[in-house]
């Protein structure tokens, strides 16, 4: 029982980093209406970012901060330049900006700092929580109350504040928004700025633990994706839980599921994402909605 307790606790701690992600991802489709592929290599950015604030002698307290401040200009910078120019209806065009964006992001990170992967400094410590037999590392307890916070912040802002149901009305329906005098280019671009601040702190409790280098995101954007199906992507508490839910279920069906080791204890997790989504399209805590013109 114990050693089945300690694995549950391991990969809820392991979906954190998922739950950040596909909080980010829940936060630029509900301020865009886009779902963004490029939100790993995103977060992975902010994470050099950081990294170099912390190489340049700042407190780690410091440097998190700035990448958030520097990944939210960056996102409203792409949406500026790159994102705005692309038909907004055209699906697959926006899908194939995600994949040009995750692709060209990857490269400019491994131009500027290389592609060797580099130890990220722990901000929340080396110590270790015991209790019952059940170990946390300093590491594991910081995560899940950094992404606790951002997500509290999320469905404040989201559902409590101006700010988050203006983001909300321009993603819904740009030309009633535009009607009320919101204009579409600068709310677009402030969700964009939005979901870039909060897929750093996926970067920022990633790093410590993967290994910080360009391909660090590419394995948890796949998890985070299945999390915002399970969960359901217009929901910012349902995206977090179906990420703790993925990394609960990667990490049991690795260790008892025969055949499930190593790379393949995801199967679990995506084939429970995949038979929510036949029952129940909108994930388990999505809502689907209709939009009239």
């Amino acid at each position: 029982m114990i050693e089945f307790l300690q694995i549950s606790l391991d990969g809820l701690t392991t979906g954190v980093v998922f739950a950040a992600l596909a909080l980010a991802l829940s936060v630029i489709f509900q301020g865009t209406g886009m779902l963004n592929l490029s939100q790993g290599e995103l977060a992975v950015l902010a994470a050099y970012l950081a990294y170099t604030a912390l190489m340049w002698g700042w407190s780690v307290w410091v440097a998190i901060p700035f990448a958030i401040v520097a990944a939210g200009a960056i996102g409203a910078v792409l949406y500026f330049f790159v994102v705005r120019w692309v038909d907004q209806r055209n699906q697959t065009a926006l899908t194939t900006l995600g994949v040009t964006l995750l692709l060209g992001l990857n490269a400019v990170v491994s131009m500027i700092w290389g592609t060797d992967p580099r130890n990220f400094p722990n901000p929340f410590g080396s110590g270790m929580l015991q209790f019952g037999g059940l170990r946390l590392t300093s590491q594991q307890v910081g995560g899940v109350l950094l992404v606790s916070v951002a997500m509290g912040i999320m469905v404040l802002v989201f559902t409590r504040t101006t700010f988050g149901l203006r983001l909300r009305a321009v993603a819904q329906n740009q030309s009633s928004a535009a009607l009320l005098g919101l204009s579409a280019g600068l709310w677009l671009a402030l969700g964009w700025a939005v979901s870039c601040a909060v897929g750093t702190v996926a970067g920022v409790v990633a790093a410590p633990t993967l290994g910080l280098s360009p391909a660090m995101m590419t394995v948890p954007l796949l998890m985070a994706l299945a999390a915002t199906n399970l969960g359901g992507i217009n929901s910012r508490v349902g995206v977090v839980v179906g990420g703790l839910l993925v990394g609960l279920l990667s990490a049991i069906g690795g260790r008892y599921i025969p055949g499930l080791g190593g790379d393949l204890n995801v199967l679990l997790a995506f084939g429970v994402a995949i038979v929510v989504v036949l029952i129940k399209p909108a994930g388990l805590f999505g809502r689907e909605s209709t939009v009239r013109a």
